[in-house]
């Protein structure tokens, strides 16, 4: 039997990096019946129940060198795993279960990951000289592509697309049976918000307060989407309370199926999550990005949907502008998503095929 470890930001309660870990999981039993799947977690007993797979917890040295050393395949799950904006902290610590993989004789893959962006040189120095030994590397997007073959020289590497894009949808009636516990109304045009916790909390608040009232007062509803439980949950409420309109937040903790099928019955979305963004694309509905990382806006280049700009720049008039705009053109844009949707999930099985290639 064939190991494998995937290590990412798993058990954190992102449906996110859930769904990444989800859609891994799905390919390789899809294309290997007989293998053994291990995954690196915050909460190890939740990602055990999640996804019916072991899981070593991120804290545990000894048990994460144990998975390696078991392995057959070490697998970098997606994501934009590997940077340093937010701190160096996480990208050394990633970058030593690589150097640890290598160090063993084990293959390693990335597997439809974002990279970047790479800010401190000593980082960029580390990059280079333990990238070069990962046997094979897909990433989801052109700017990570360019960000990641400005660093690591001579490094072949392939863009295809986020894992998750293979996800499918939970059934109709289990979404529908989620939209009626959370007493959403279906009598009116739905238009999702995702939105988390950041820096220019308060205008983000405001902006998107006075964006949703008058989005309502065009006889529509308005649905905040949580991607991170309880964090997500905070800031959309904090928005509520500053409209002057009824709007609904999603409060109980769904799966990554799940929100693929409550999203595909929104009629547009604005979101500053990306994989917000991807499940929209993933199910044919129109969007507006709020750019707050440059994966947003690498995601929405490969869409072709729009970006209403930097998230410190966040503006009402422009915005309201925009959708007022994008959802008389919302048909056409349908349209084009699901071919765009179709031709993304043929892009990402590639993820899964080079896997199971690695383990031959």
């Amino acid at each position: 039997m064939k190991k494998v470890f995937i290590f990412g930001y798993y058990g954190f309660q992102n449906i996110g990096d859930e769904a990444i870990l989800s859609a891994i999981v799905s390919t390789l039993r899809k294309e290997k019946e007989d293998i053994y799947i291990s995954a690196l977690s915050y909460n190890a007993q939740y990602t055990e129940k999640l996804h019916d797979i072991h899981a070593v917890s991120r804290n545990s040295l000894r048990g994460i060198i144990q998975a390696i050393r078991e392995s057959d395949l070490v697998i970098s799950g997606g994501g934009s795993l590997l940077q340093d904006v937010t701190s160096s902290r996480s990208l050394i610590y990633y970058l030593s279960i690589i150097y640890l993989a290598k160090k063993m004789g084990k293959k390693v893959m990335f597997y439809g990951n974002g990279f970047g962006p790479i800010t401190k040189h000593w980082n960029r120095y580390l990059l280079q000289r333990i990238l070069r030994q990962v046997d094979r590397i897909t990433l989801r997007d052109y700017d990570s592509m360019e960000t990641f073959e400005a660093i690591v020289l001579n490094k072949s590497v392939e863009v295809t697309a986020d894992a998750t894009f293979v996800l499918e949808p939970e059934e109709h009636d289990q979404v529908q049976h989620i939209l009626k516990a959370e007493n959403i109304p279906m009598d009116k045009p739905l238009v999702g918000i995702s939105v988390r916790p950041w820096k220019h909390a308060d205008s983000i608040v405001k902006v998107l307060a006075s964006v949703s009232d008058y989005i309502i007062d065009r006889n529509m509803n308005v649905v905040f989407l949580p991607m991170q439980f309880t964090k997500d949950i905070a800031m959309s409420q904090q928005i509520c309370d500053r409209m002057k309109n009824k709007a609904y937040v999603l409060q109980q903790e769904v799966n990554p199926k799940e929100m693929i099928g409550v999203i595909g019955k929104m009629d547009f979305l604005i979101g500053m999550r990306l994989h917000a963004l991807i499940f929209a694309a993933r199910m044919g509905v129109p969007m507006i990005g709020i750019e707050y990382d440059p994966k947003i806006k690498g995601f929405l280049d490969v869409v072709r949907q729009t970006n209403i700009g930097k998230v410190e720049e966040l503006d009402t008039i422009k915005l309201c502008s925009e959708f007022d705009r994008l959802w008389n053109e919302r048909q056409k844009d349908q349209q084009m998503l699901q071919k765009t949707a179709e031709y993304l999930k043929k892009k990402a099985a590639i993820n899964g095929e080079i896997a199971v290639r690695l383990l031959e």
